[in-house]
């Protein structure tokens, strides 16, 4: 039998006698001054450029704003694949999100290096001309002056998936291995002729690669059979970050969250509901939400506070009387000084006080490690759900040992949960339609966006309900809720007057 052990830090409300303290504004002492984005250049290929969705630049571009960071975002394309994403002009809390970029679907990095020039892709242009490197070049697809200050590359995607063992830019029938020397060598990859090329343009740029995501299909796509491209990717992202650390520049390590760490029989294959449903290889807009976050971090920047303000969680003596004097469903439910023990099916049900102003919404937060891992198998139906509704909307967060889940169905991020440490936090808010900040539940691991604008169960909690819904006893402490939402405390860096807000 497993045993699980829950650790809660919530922030708690006046329904408790116990509030959210104001933050203070100060700065981390070990997250370091980051200077703005400055101009902005994304390169790649579709999971860039946007299939099916508008890539992970529009979440991106939101995290920039919630963190008060200046950008402009500059490219020789705009839009996405077959138009669909993010209309031109749509804003994020007053800042437009241009849709400019420099990546194609289909996009090789043998293309982009200049390496191929009879490609039809971006009318046979590359990074020399768009930067204005090749002097010979005077066509319109250039970006301009003063050269980008700020570059994200993911590349590397189609030369692995669609010219691993067949013709193509690297040759009749190559393997893997000169697949990845031909993007890598040192000197003469088409990785190292982009970087170099950028720093040729601006040697004092910040560059930031990608790491080629994994996929959530099962069946084969282009040349390479999903099992096949599993194994080329986690070994290629594997010599990617020995690269970018040769070639000095930040790598983003984006698939974690992403893998489903519960799929034993294909490990490292993503969580299918990531991914664009027809093809399982393009990130939807969750999957881009996870990956944007994962870059965030690569830059020390903190994750989205989706405009609201952020406040680091209350701990507090759950033992003390003003926790659980209007509690109810405390059958096998025990109490030990500061911890809280729910037993087989378990209830705790903490109700809003009657004079709570909800109308703003409200925040639960905790931490919680679950389970075991993959010790005895992996448990991914049961364990700790959080309830919190204010009477009309509700909706339910269930923690298992491999996945954070919404209202029993919808999958948010895939870890493995015994080991997490983070604070879980879940913010109810009515939305802003003039911010474009949609209505509905928020979700956080850590101060990373894992779930956004998720919608009710149906439900009419009234309040904070823990549940165990495992067969095993679940030990949970430091229990609050908030009656107002907020953001987490961030982790990484953002800018004083984003803090104040």
């Amino acid at each position: 039998m497993k045993t699980y052990q829950v650790t809660i830090a919530i922030a708690c409300a006046a329904a408790v006698g116990v509030c959210f303290g104001a933050g203070s504004g100060k700065k981390d002492a070990h997250v370091k001054e980051l200077p703005d984005m400055g101009r902005v250049m994304f390169i790649g290929d579709s999971i860039t450029h946007g299939y099916g969705a508008p890539s992970y630049r529009w979440p991106l571009h939101k995290i920039w704003v919630d963190n008060g960071i200046s950008f402009e975002v500059v490219g020789v394309e705009r839009g996405n694949n077959g138009n669909v994403g993010i209309e031109e002009g749509t804003a994020y809390l007053g800042k437009e999100f241009n849709n400019m970029h420099s990546a194609m679907s289909s996009q090789r990095a043998y293309e982009t290096s200049g390496r191929l020039h009879s490609s039809k892709r971006l009318d046979a242009t590359d990074i020399l001309d768009w930067l204005g490197v090749d002097k010979t070049y005077s066509g319109p697809r250039q970006v301009g002056n003063p050269a980008p200050d700020t570059y994200f590359i993911l590349l590397g995607t189609n030369d692995t998936l669609s010219d691993y063992m067949k013709k193509g830019g690297i040759g009749k029938g190559a393997n893997l291995s000169e697949v990845q020397k031909a993007l890598l060598d040192k000197k003469k990859g088409d990785m190292s002729v982009i970087v170099d090329t950028i720093r040729k343009a601006n040697r004092k740029a910040r560059i930031v690669v990608l790491t080629i995501p994994t996929w959530g299909n099962t069946q084969p796509g282009n040349n390479t059979e999903p099992a096949d491209y599993v194994a080329i990717v986690d070994h290629y992202d594997k010599k990617l970050a020995a690269w970018a650390k040769s070639k000095k520049v930040i790598l983003a390590d984006v698939n974690k969250g992403l893998v489903d760490v519960a799929n034993e029989e294909k490990p490292g294959k993503g969580v299918p509901s990531f991914y664009n449903a027809k093809d399982g290889l393009h990130p939807n807009p969750q999957g881009d939400m996870l990956i944007a976050g994962r870059v965030a971090q690569a830059l020390g920047l903190a994750g989205r506070s989706a405009g609201l303000p952020r406040k680091a969680s209350a701990r507090f003596d759950m033992s003390a009387a003003s926790m659980l004097e209007t509690a109810t469903a405390k059958e096998g439910v025990e109490l030990n000084e500061d911890s809280l023990t729910l037993n087989e099916n378990a209830k705790l049900a903490v109700p809003w006080p009657q004079n709570a102003d909800l109308k703003k919404g409200y925040t639960v937060s905790f931490v919680a490690a679950v389970g075991n891992g993959a010790t005895d198998g992996w448990t991914t139906d049961k364990g700790l759900v959080v309830e919190a509704g204010n009477g009309v909307v509700s909706g339910a967060l269930a923690v298992t040992e491999s996945y954070l889940t919404w209202n029993g169905k919808v999958i948010l991020y895939s870890a493995d949960m015994s080991k997490n440490k983070e604070e879980i936090r879940v913010a109810f808010l009515p939305g802003n339609t003039e911010a474009n900040i949609a209505g509905g539940f928020y979700v956080w691991l850590g101060d990373m966006l894992v779930g956004e604008g998720l919608a009710s169960d149906g439900k009419k909690v009234n309040g904070v309900v823990f549940s165990n819904t495992d067969s095993s006893t679940i030990e949970v402490s430091h229990a609050a809720a908030d009656a107002t939402p907020t953001a987490p405390a961030p982790k990484g860096y953002v800018k004083q007057e984003a803090l104040a807000q």
